[in-house]
């Protein structure tokens, strides 16, 4: 169950854990200014090849005629997918280029592909998840429920819970928890608020998904190929799989035994939330660099103007500023599983403040 510090039981060296924290946020805001600066003409062309990736899958898929050969094109097209959704996101913080019109169109146009609207990603994932990461009743990404909650849910949110949850049902999760609930044509329950943009995003994306589709089934009939495996392996396939890469991407970067939730704002902040609520998660370079460095999150998360292509070096100095506060852990399956086995619902450590942790 999730409790709350009671200011009674707070530590005398008080104002001195304030001045640290104060230090801290200066250190790292310092040490970020030098990974800020952001280009045109390359992001651009990273944009234009990724998107090339993405139509020579397609294209295989169409070209091939035996199953198995469309099938080859899957794993890559779902790859490229997830390389211009990076871009995408880069592009909604305005990290992505010095221009913010620029930054617009490439947003909107790197999105399609993932068929994510920008605009509502920008509000579910801008506002809510960046602004309060890891805060409870604000962020909406991978949020453990407490025991109490568990004992009052359905039967049917438990089962989901358990799937989602068992290290295999991370693509499942974004499918409904982020990308049906929350970004095409959501309710006000889920997003707070409506806006024509909104309408206008998922016109845009539900319109060139519908194109997609329509061009596969055509190239199929017309070329006399399998309608089904060509759909398939041209779109329905490379999309889930897509969703399995991302939901995964941001299961690791914050559900760890030692990243914490927090009920109460103040004690989110006093936490540095900003900094403690992600982890960083190290796999090889050249693995990496396959989802533009996403991987190097907490660099991202303390500030959202350094761009993709400096992320690794920025995440270098984040570490190095603050060694105690910047949480890192090489990924392996040992240590994946082992997060997964632990990390179900919410407890409650009281040794410095009773703060939530997905356990």
């Amino acid at each position: 169950m999730t409790t709350q510090v009671n200011p009674s039981e707070t530590s005398p060296a008080t104002a001195t854990k304030d001045t640290s924290r104060a230090d801290a946020r200066k250190t790292v805001r310092v040490a970020m200014q030098e990974y800020l600066r952001r280009d045109s003409v390359g992001p651009v062309l990273r944009l234009i090849i990724d998107f090339a990736f993405l139509l020579a899958c397609i294209v295989g898929a169409c070209y091939f005629s035996s199953w198995w050969a469309k099938s080859l094109m899957v794993i890559p097209a779902s790859i490229a997918i997830a390389r211009l959704f990076v871009i995408g996101h880069d592009a909604c913080h305005g990290s992505y280029t010095r221009y913010d019109w620029l930054n617009k169109i490439i947003g909107r146009i790197a999105f399609l592909p993932s068929l994510t609207p920008f605009s509502l990603w920008d509000v579910g994932h801008n506002v809510a998840h960046h602004g309060f990461t890891n805060l409870k009743g604000r962020d909406q990404v991978w949020v453990p429920m407490s025991a109490e909650e568990w004992q009052n849910a359905s039967k049917g949110r438990r089962m989901l819970e358990r799937i989602y949850r068992s290290g295999f049902g991370q693509g499942l999760y974004y499918l409904i928890e982020m990308w049906w609930k929350k970004l095409i044509l959501p309710s006000k329950k889920h997003v707070g608020v409506q806006r024509a943009s909104f309408w206008w995003d998922n016109a845009l994306v539900l319109g060139v998904g519908a194109g997609w589709i329509t061009a596969l089934v055509l190239w199929a009939v017309f070329g006399h190929h399998s309608v089904t495996w060509t759909l398939l392996a041209g779109f329905v396939l490379p999309f889930l799989a897509f969703n399995c890469i991302m939901g995964f991407v941001i299961y690791v970067q914050h559900t760890h035994p030692e990243v914490a939730w927090f009920d109460k704002r103040e004690e989110w902040q006093k936490r540095l939330g900003f900094i403690t609520t992600t982890i960083n998660v190290v796999v090889p370079k050249r693995m990496g660099q396959i989802l533009h460095d996403i991987l190097e999150h907490g660099a991202h998360h303390v500030n959202t103007g350094v761009p993709l292509y400096r992320l690794r070096a920025a995440q270098a100095a984040l570490k190095t500023a603050v060694p105690n506060l910047a949480r890192t852990y090489v990924l392996s399956w040992k240590r994946y599983w082992a997060t997964v086995r632990t990390c179900k619902l919410t407890t409650t450590r009281t040794t410095s403040g009773s703060i939530s942790r997905a356990a």
